[in-house]
């Protein structure tokens, strides 16, 4: 029999059309499934087939792992050192692919301890029988396949192929989600990044003197999305910059206006004599870039509801949540639960009365697939929600209604309940608010700390800070924890849409 060093092509018989894939999972099931993979380590394969979430993007494919089928006694060949799957095990998979779910079917596979992760001729023929037997099963569903393989130090390789609507996609990473957030690189993939060396390497030497290279060169090859760029925002940006972080995606419709200019970081008096005013997404990409010119930066004029937005956000290690919108914090809440994305959701809140300020307001939360949603946590104003999202012409019927009521003596609540309050916020606690948010991404994506709790609140105005950081828990009537990682099919599911008049697009103005 054939070893498997002999049956490995270093270049695989399936040509893949582009490496633009990537492979979400949380990181307690990669290690049980790790560890069903390389049961039979270091030298016999395993495998296992899988359901997974997916999202169609113009960039390539993003997959969302859900859940394993696990193969029962006599569903792999123990007698070969080689993974082969039963027929039966085969069918009872595709037919499990075949459900009205809108899930994608896929297969993982181990090689050898320290052995390449490079398709063989078996996995080809594998890869090319199964990707047909899915799309005939499911109607057009992709096809993933998957190769794990760990040396003696238990480090992790993978390479992956994605088969979807004729073509094959290349996985290049593997992001696992949890207490931190690491990106593997693919063994097919070349290594190409040239972040943090040269003169990056000396403007974030502190940085790197606490949380070590290997810290700064995670950094660099991060993705951090920023929803929002005003007071939260720009200062959360303007600190991952100066971090070294390497890639951004900045979503925000505004431009800037006179009030911003008290706490919007990257704005300056001169900015205000422009006509139009910038876009504030454009001042934080020249912020971004005069502070590291190398950095890519893709800003997006929109809302988070658009499509592009979407299909860029599922690509970034990280997403804050800089918005004090609450359909943005729904659907920030969505993003992290349905396709695993990572996020940090900040917020402020100040008020007062007789001239004096009591209360100063700060909170830090994290949304994602361990959490319950923000209906579990009676964090969302349906009223605000519902004012957020209809159009203007509907907003000011109401109000014209409730007016009219009044006239006659009617109770006008019934029509229309009156505009949400505007929060008032200072650029001095809105800064902290989003340097600290920025300096948890930074923890989060090293590894070297932790957010202390999955949310909370401390009060600048109250003795000791008043810290309060509630406890979480689903609620048994939601299906919020039932879904997670189900990508696109998760959408009949969701809570919001963006309505006909937000448009379905926001304006890229480049990267």
């Amino acid at each position: 029999m054939a070893t498997r060093s002999e049956l490995i092509k270093e270049t695989p018989l399936i040509e893949c059309h582009e490496t633009t894939g990537l492979f979400r999972i949380r990181e307690s099931d990669l290690e049980q499934f790790c560890g069903h993979l390389f049961q039979r380590y270091p030298e016999r394969e395993w495998g296992s087939f899988f359901r997974f979430g997916f999202r169609r993007t113009s960039r390539g494919i993003a997959l969302s792992f859900v859940s394993p089928l696990l193969p029962e006694p006599g569903d792999l060949d123990r007698q070969s050192g080689l993974t082969r799957f039963d027929a039966a095990y085969a069918r009872r998979a595709f037919h499990a692919a075949a459900s009205d779910d809108g899930l994608g079917l896929g297969v993982a596979h181990s090689h050898p301890e320290g052995c390449r992760t490079s398709p063989s001729l078996l996995d080809n023929d594998m890869d090319t029988y199964f990707s047909k037997q899915v799309e005939s099963y499911t109607g057009g569903r992709p096809y993933a396949s998957l190769i794990f393989s760990s040396n003696a130090k238990g480090e992790l390789s993978f390479s992956g192929r994605v088969y979807d609507r004729g073509s094959w996609f290349g996985v290049r990473d593997l992001v696992t989600v949890g207490d931190r957030v690491r990106r593997i690189r693919s063994q097919l993939v070349s290594d190409t990044n040239k972040h943090g060396t040269g003169e990056t390497a000396i403007t974030n030497g502190r940085l790197r003197s606490l949380m070590g290279d290997a810290s700064a060169a995670r950094l660099a090859d991060a993705t951090v999305g920023v929803i929002g760029c005003s007071g939260t925002g720009s200062p959360a940006v303007e600190v991952l910059a100066r971090a070294g972080v390497g890639s951004f995606v900045l979503v925000d419709p505004e431009r800037l206006s006179v009030s911003n200019l008290e706490r919007l970081h990257g704005s300056h008096f001169e900015h205000l004599r422009l006509d139009p005013k910038p876009y504030k997404v454009e001042l934080m990409r020249s912020m971004i870039r005069r502070i590291n010119p190398a950095a890519h930066v893709v800003s997006l004029v929109g809302n988070v509801l658009h499509e592009n937005v979407i299909d860029r956000l599922v690509y970034a290690d990280i997403v804050l949540g800089c918005t004090d919108s609450m359909h943005g914090r729904v659907a920030l809440d969505e993003l992290a639960r349905n396709y695993l994305v990572a996020s940090i959701d900040v917020g402020v809140r100040m008020g007062g009365r007789c001239g004096r300020i009591d209360e100063q307001v700060i909170e830090h939360a994290l949304y994602g697939p361990t959490h319950p949603c923000l209906f579990c946590r009676k964090k969302v104003d349906a009223q605000r929600l519902a004012y957020e999202l209809m159009p203007d012409t509907e907003r000011h019927e109401r109000e014209a209604q409730a007016e009219a009521a009044r006239e006659c003596g009617i109770d006008g609540d019934q029509y229309w309940q009156g505009r949400p309050r505007e929060l008032h916020t200072v650029g001095y606690l809105t800064t902290v608010a989003g340097a600290m948010a920025a300096g948890y991404a930074e923890g989060v994506l090293t590894g070297t700390f932790s957010p202390p709790h999955p949310e909370h609140q401390f009060d600048f105005a109250t003795p000791r800070f008043g810290v309060v950081s509630p406890p979480l828990k689903a609620r048994e009537s939601c299906g919020c924890l039932a879904r997670m990682g189900w990508g696109d099919a998760a959408r009949p599911h969701t809570n919001l849409a963006a309505p006909p008049h937000f448009g379905r697009r926001a304006v890229e103005l480049g990267e």
